[in-house]
């Protein structure tokens, strides 16, 4: 009987899992398979966790469109999208959120939605998208893009962040009447400032969709080739978990090995050779490596480099350029139920009408928003440098901050400097009490089998980098029969290849990019082995 090739996985989560599905399902036993995994649990950045009696996510949270994803088909066969217990549902019956600005004020819905219109017509011209305005808007929002990219295209790199600032300029410039006056119950707020700190509140948010600390980091021409599904976007009711046990379970026992972390991956001899944290050695032909990038980050940077021989210059390369970023998410616990959706404005940080007691980790936070329409958890999503700060925090710490916020942006009678923390202040009318009584956070940040959250398209990098990232190796030249200057015979094909969010060019930063990844890979083998698949 032949040898089996003998196949490891490194990581158990969405892309690994994918993979090892697709592998031991189409290969008739061709294969010795095995998934290893550094952690104690499967799902890898998809941990579906339970905090004050109702289930949330710790990381991954949405199906980005039904139209086409692979993640909403298998949550719809598995039965995973209805459940009778509460969820993260962040469903439709909440009410519209009030937008509330530093100092106390309440804005005027229509000023919202007039900026947000902007914002999110600005960011779908940078995406390449068809908008949906009227002819008067579109006339005026082709002169504001046209502008904006032709300030853009005077610098030698362009950013998303570049974009929306010469996009917001454009705007303001086209409005016929001044904005420095003040605006008639707003305080100290002028029309300009007010607008622009509208703007920077979805700017924010934007930064937690993509990860970058600052959106000046994004690459604005890689923008236009991140492709999403059509179809609204859900998360998943019996949690994001259940599609990664659904991939899992078709797996025989002791295919999948937890706390088995890889130290150094020894490639390009016969034979692929894995050291484990425990002293212990395994032998591979392919070895299909899932870990995130900014593990591939830290494996590449420091002197216990993970690859021996390290990895070549296309690969390293495209490691260093690419983007990846923190996003934490807070959970808290609120002593009642009927708290509203809040969106929160702040002043510009050389404002001199600033509230100093508000903490900066929390000035760039856009939203806290209950769970679901009838749940006391509230959440809010933090991005960049806040992130990692919030994983540094104490938890009281992190409630007499929230609370604080809150009191500084819809406080009845707030002053400057002088807001009355809400841990035992009013939110409603009737003055009724309103306390946080617990926290729960996710630490994507300081975690090290992850070192972040996702990956994006940094400036400086490109589609290109995505691409490079999913080559496998060795690279080899097929016209001349050498594997960087080695006889092909002596060096097997295919023996690191490479999956996960940022090995997708249209994809990254998603489970499904990930799955996408997984299956790209299980493929590669299954056709090298001419298996029927």
């Amino acid at each position: 009987m032949a040898k089996k090739a003998r196949i490891v996985i490194i990581g158990a989560g969405m892309a690994g899992l994918t993979a090892a599905n697709k592998l031991y399902t189409s290969s008739n036993n061709t294969f010795e398979l095995s998934v290893v995994e550094g952690g104690s649990r499967i799902g890898g950045r998809i941990n579906t966790s339970e905090f004050s009696s109702e289930k949330i996510e710790m990381g991954a949270t949405w199906i980005h469109g039904i139209g086409g994803s692979p993640v909403y088909r298998i949550a719809k066969e598995t039965g995973s999208l209805v459940s009778d217990e509460p969820w993260e549902c962040m469903d439709s019956t909440i009410d519209k959120a009030k937008t509330f600005a530093e100092g106390g004020f309440e804005i005027e819905p229509s000023i919202v939605e007039s900026i947000s219109g902007l914002f999110t017509a600005l960011m779908e011209l940078a995406q390449g998208k068809e908008i949906s305005q009227s002819d008067a808007d579109l006339s005026r929002l082709a002169h504001i893009y046209e502008t904006a990219t032709r300030v853009c295209s005077k610098g030698s790199s362009t950013s998303v962040g570049s974009f929306l600032k010469s996009g917001f300029d454009a705007y303001w410039d086209s409005i016929s009447n001044g904005g420095e006056e003040g605006v008639k119950g707003y305080g100290k707020w002028s029309r300009k400032s007010l607008e622009e700190a509208i703007f920077t509140m979805f700017s924010n948010t934007q930064r937690t969709y993509t990860s970058a600390d600052e959106l000046s980091t994004l690459d604005f021409a890689a923008e236009s080739e991140y492709q999403m599904f059509p179809g609204e976007e859900i998360t998943i009711a019996k949690g994001y978990l259940s599609v990664i046990h659904h991939l899992a379970s078709v797996l025989p026992q002791g295919v999948i090995q937890l706390n088995r972390k890889v130290t150094k991956i020894e490639w390009q001899s016969n034979e692929v050779k894995l050291h484990f944290s425990d002293g212990s050695v395994v032998f591979a032909d392919h070895v299909i490596v899932t870990v995130s990038l900014g593990v591939l980050k830290a494996g590449i940077e420091t002197d216990a480099e993970l690859f021996s021989p390290p990895l070549p210059d296309f690969k390293s390369d495209a490691i260093r350029r690419l983007g990846y970023g923190v996003v934490n998410k807070l959970f808290v616990e609120m002593s009642q139920r009927k708290f509203p959706s809040l969106q929160l404005v702040f002043d510009r940080e050389d404002s001199e009408f600033r509230f100093v007691k508000i903490p900066w980790w929390m000035r760039r936070t856009a939203t806290i928003t209950p769970i679901h329409s009838n749940s006391k958890v509230l959440l809010s999503w933090f991005a960049g440098k806040e992130a990692l700060e919030l994983e540094k925090l104490t938890d009281e710490e992190i409630k007499d901050g929230v609370m604080t916020t809150i009191s500084c942006l819809i406080g009845k009678e707030v002053k400057n400097d002088t807001a009355k923390p809400l841990t035992n202040g009013s939110l409603n009318d009737d003055d009724e009490a309103m306390k946080i009584t617990k926290v729960l956070k996710s630490k994507w940040g300081s975690d090290p089998l992850f070192r972040g959250s996702y990956s994006y398209v940094a400036v400086g990098s490109s589609g290109d980098d995505l691409d490079a990232m999913a080559e496998p190796l060795p690279k080899i030249n097929k016209k001349v029969g050498q594997v960087n200057g080695h006889d092909q015979a002596k060096v097997h094909e295919l023996q690191v290849m490479f999956a996960g969010e940022a090995t997708h060019r249209t994809h990254y930063s998603t489970t499904h990019g990930a799955y996408y990844s997984g299956l790209r890979e299980a493929n590669r083998l299954l056709k090298h082995y001419k298996c029927n698949f």
